[in-house]
């Protein structure tokens, strides 16, 4: 019996864990964050953000090449470069563009920004305690933090259960605030029941254990996400008032594992026991003084006021030295090599983290090898069209191109409304507007209006080959504007004496009558969203442009994520430049799918990639 509820218990570890690290649902090489980063060595130059403060706990901005001192396994090492670096918040460049964050992939793009901080707040409420003496404070402090932010940061929040794919990289410091207000702790308690993770933990008598490892897998998961998306300091405040971790237990390996991820990512971890003075039992706080010391991080612990610190935490993410040497050591080992760095200036205090994991061989060959194979960007392409599908945005918007009249090429949108919140405004309309090089409208603009579950309706424009900017607005009923930005495309050249595809067109059916209305219907309008379930129907339509009066040969695949043939998909043949197949979705388990069409004729040939998943 004793086996049993270990192997059980072990399953619920192994089930949030996948959760964590799986909960895009996307192979492993396709999804940019689960590429566990390798801190920069063994090749060419280490480098270390530090930070240094002096009285106040200001930063000390003067300090040149010759005032720092690094060693690497205890063995001295030459700095070769000390470069100072501040950031407040403010957008320094493209000052015209929206600042909302619309998905997970323009998150990492806007992420990989010299003038963005980045910044998560755990809230690990399965080891606070619900008391008001304790949530109180809390909320207070952390809501005096995020008020501290500028428009041009990043934050994102996340819990023990919280997935990947569920988290939401925002600047609305007021959605983030929002949620503090509701936070609450739930340390010691079973009830109410929130996954089916939890339930199987009712189960075990050791679910403290358990909860502990869900804390660390989450918190790893969370550092390995931010490790890759830029290179430059990233910061987690993790406010818990510890996960219980017994030396050697499974769980202390989850909490190296953890410490490791944020190390390998270049993630500097903050810890905060919101407990007040004095209400920590001895060593209670043994395990947030590790997690913040290997990380090189604050540990805001045994204070009746952690805003003081956690203002301090902000500041270590404004303002830092990248210092960088070149190793003395000769081999890539793949291990861990700890870094001590201190200044010669009196009165100042040095944070920078611990050390850092080199890559191994094995690790540069295969990135080497990696580097000098040809990017797919095409596929590249088709699967980042899914990331506006696993954001907190209000809709999901398709865009696709088709031959027009003359020499122009017809831009067609459409739009769905995305599942929200209690509380958030609906959409209702979707204005477009094209916009010329000076950001001012070059035409009128177009209003797609629609309730969420209707056939939803298209506006389309005809463009010259060039560049094509459009402002796109999401909008209530009444009119009031719930999301703006701006989407820049490139026009193909879609006529003349090439062959050319359309962007193919997805057309869904939930039922018998829907699918009867598609095929009697010359001219639907496309879904918006590529996220389909077993037990829908779903339609592609295909163009295909050839010169004269040619007859091109189609070929259709199916790939999966990484690109690779699953099988050959049958077709009708063409008529009048145009065909409709029906994807075998019901044949299909759970996972990201792209279909592959292949256009020929003589030696001229065509492509188009669309993606699109499968959900459970």
């Amino acid at each position: 019996m004793r086996l049993r509820r270990l192997g059980t218990g072990l399953i619920a570890i192994l089930l949030i864990a996948s959760a964590h690290v799986f909960g895009q649902q996307k192979p492993p090489s396709e999804d940019p964050q689960q590429q566990v980063p390798i801190f920069r060595a063994g090749t060419a130059v280490v480098r270390v953000d530090v930070t240094v403060t002096g009285r106040g706990d200001e930063p000390v901005a003067d300090l040149q090449l010759s005032d720092f001192e690094v060693e690497e396994d205890d063995v001295p090492q030459t700095v070769t470069t000390a470069q100072f670096l501040r950031v407040d918040g403010q957008r320094t460049s493209d000052l015209n563009e929206p600042l909302e964050i619309r998905s997970f992939e323009h998150a990492r793009l806007e992420a990989a920004r010299d003038d963005v901080r980045l910044v998560a707040i755990f809230l690990d409420d399965y080891h606070i305690d619900k008391k008001p003496e304790i949530t109180l404070p809390l909320r207070e402090a952390l809501i005096k933090f995020v008020s501290l932010f500028g428009p041009n940061d990043l934050l994102v929040l996340m819990e023990p259960l919280s997935t990947l794919d569920s988290l939401k990289y925002t600047r609305s410091k007021t959605d983030i605030i929002n949620r503090i207000k509701t936070f609450e702790g739930r340390r010691g308690e079973l009830y109410p029941v929130k996954s089916a993770v939890e339930e199987m933990q009712l189960a075990q008598r050791n679910w403290g254990e358990l909860r502990a490892g869900v804390t660390l897998d989450a918190l790893n998961a969370l550092s390995t996400q931010l490790g890759g998306l830029r290179e430059g300091r990233k910061s987690i405040v993790f406010v818990s008032q510890g996960p219980p971790v017994q030396l050697g237990s499974p769980n202390d390996q989850r909490l190296n594992d953890a410490v490791k991820a944020a190390n390998r990512g270049n993630v500097t971890i903050h810890a905060v026991d919101p407990r007040p003075l004095g209400f920590a039992g001895f060593g209670g706080d043994d395990v947030l003084r590790r997690i913040a010391y290997d990380t090189g991080g604050r540990a805001i612990v045994n204070t009746n006021d952690p805003s003081g610190q956690l203002k301090g935490v902000l500041a270590d993410a404004s303002a830092y030295y990248l210092v960088g040497y070149t190793p003395t050591r000769t081999t890539n080992d793949g291990k861990f090599h700890k870094i001590s760095v201190k200044v010669k200036r009196r009165g100042t205090r040095v944070t920078a983290r611990r050390g850092y994991w080199a890559a191994s061989e094995k690790e540069l060959t295969a990135a080497a090898e990696a580097k000098a194979t040809p990017d797919n960007t095409a596929l590249t392409t088709a699967l980042s069209s899914l990331a506006d599908t696993v954001t907190g945005s209000a809709v999901t918007v398709w865009t696709g191109l088709s031959r027009g009249s003359g020499e122009r090429t017809k831009f067609t949108v459409t739009w769905e409304a995305n599942a929200l919140p209690p509380g958030r405004d609906k959409p209702a309309r979707l204005e477009i507007q094209p916009l010329g090089e000076d950001s001012k409208p070059s035409m009128d603009a177009q209003v797609i209006a629609g309730a969420p579950g209707e056939i939803p309706l298209i506006a389309q424009f005809e463009f010259p080959p060039g560049r094509q900017r459009l402002r796109m607005t999401s909008m209530t009923a009444a009119g009031e504007t719930i999301d703006r930005w701006i989407q820049s495309v490139t026009i193909p050249a879609m006529g003349g004496d090439v062959i050319a595809l359309a962007t193919p067109r997805f057309l869904r059916a939930r039922s018998m009558p829907e699918f009867r209305a598609i095929e009697a219907n010359p001219a639907p309008a496309p879904t918006a969203s590529r996220r389909f379930r077993p037990s829908e129907r779903v339609v592609v339509e295909i163009e295909c442009y050839a010169p004269g009066d040619g007859r091109p040969e189609l070929k259709f695949d199916l790939l999966n994520g990484k690109g690779d043939v699953l099988r050959e998909l049958d077709a009708p043949a063409l008529e009048n430049g145009r065909l409709r197949m029906v994807l075998p979705v019901s044949s299909l388990a759970p996972s990201v799918y792209v279909l592959r069409v292949h256009a020929s004729q003589g030696e001229q040939t065509a492509q188009q990639l669309a993606a699109f998943r499968i959900a459970p």
